[in-house]
């Protein structure tokens, strides 16, 4: 596999040069500090991978990803920065990944792994490949029309189904999901959020204190907003044991 990487900070390229140096079916291109030399090298020389910085001078690294992928449809792009401002750009193009800085050597290790088998599968299918995204954000995606929303997980007061609907409740905004309450609640579990009861997750730094109704129920409520979710009496003792009550 052919990479070449992008990155104007010199640390974090060696960083990420030394990483990938120790992968016996990776070749390191060529490596560039100045995204215009980089630019110009990319539109010329296919490769399979690029790691790449977004703020850098002359040449912003969203663009220069969207060049080569209108040129070269196929080339992977792993965005590595400090921002993340650019999540949903980086969705809107394709990215194969988003990564935080600073990484570690077994992020970088997942990046790999999901571009060896795109590459080995040779597949192009989108669905596919944006199911298998694993963008290194304390985020997830809500829908307001046609607008792709980017929240924070600090955000979120609680999470709904709805007549088969999901609703992501913000203090001052609500937001649709596309996916499955159990989605939700397997990528923020290990968060603060809790399932309350089969159509709620709730994110137990939001509460303000639990109120005891009949049958061994509870209703909960909310520091800053009026909203009351309901406790299901099978996830009492649960809860219990997560406060250590």
């Amino acid at each position: 596999m052919k990479i070449v990487i992008v990155d104007n900070e010199i640390n974090a390229l060696n960083y990420l040069v030394n990483i990938l140096s120790i992968y016996e079916n990776i070749t390191i291109e060529k490596t560039f500090t100045d995204s215009v030399e980089a630019l110009v090298y990319l539109l010329k020389n296919q490769c399979d991978a690029i790691f790449l910085d977004i703020e850098m001078p002359s040449i912003n690294g969203m663009y220069l990803a969207e060049q080569v992928i209108n040129l070269y449809p196929r080339t992977r792009i792993c965005f590595v920065t400090a921002y993340n401002d650019f999540a949903i750009k980086a969705f809107e193009i394709n990215a194969i990944d988003y990564i935080l800085k600073p990484f570690t050597e077994s992020r970088i290790e997942n990046s790999i792994k999901r571009i060896m088998n795109l590459l080995e599968n040779n597949s192009c299918n989108i669905n596919e490949v944006s199911n298998s995204y694993e963008y290194d954000l304390d985020m997830i995606c809500g829908f307001n029309n046609e607008e792709i929303v980017l929240i924070n997980y600090d955000e979120i007061f609680y999470i709904e189904m709805l007549n088969r609907k999901v609703f992501i409740h913000l203090k001052d905004n609500i937001y649709t999901g596309n996916k499955t309450l159990n989605f939700y609640e397997e990528k923020l579990k290990k968060r603060s959020f809790f399932r309350s009861h089969k159509c709620y997750i709730v994110n137990l730094a939001k509460i303000d204190r639990f109120k005891p109704r009949i049958n061994y129920t509870y209703d909960m409520y909310f520091k800053e907003i009026d909203d009351v979710i309901p406790l299901s009496r099978n996830k009492v003792k649960q809860l219990k044991m997560f406060f250590n009550i």
